[in-house]
């Protein structure tokens, strides 16, 4: 996914699968401006039940919004953007914050 600076974006739970007491992102649904990577989903059933996610199910959505002017430093621009270019799960790297 690849977020122009002059946007920002959000993800966002489908409500079916939040009636299922799935949760699709518990603190990181801001996507910066320059974003450039694979999102992650931090899924969480915090239900009684096992629920079955199938390879295409659609289990989030992501909300675009315009900014009035693009970004002057977009993720990505600087040193320190450590999950630009992401591919696949990657661990917390919190440790190389500044």
């Amino acid at each position: 996914m690849r977020v122009p600076a002059d946007l920002v974006a959000r993800v966002e739970g489908r409500s079916s699968i939040g009636r299922l007491a799935v949760v699709v992102h518990a603190t990181a649904g801001f996507i910066d401006p320059g974003f450039e990577g694979q999102i992650t989903l931090e899924l969480s059933n915090l239900g009684r039940c096992a629920v079955k996610l199938y390879p295409g199910m659609r289990i989030s959505q992501i909300v675009f919004h315009e900014m009035k002017s693009p970004a002057e430093r977009p993720y990505g621009a600087a040193r320190g953007s450590k999950y630009q270019g992401q591919e696949g799960p990657v661990a917390s790297r919190i440790g190389k914050d500044r």
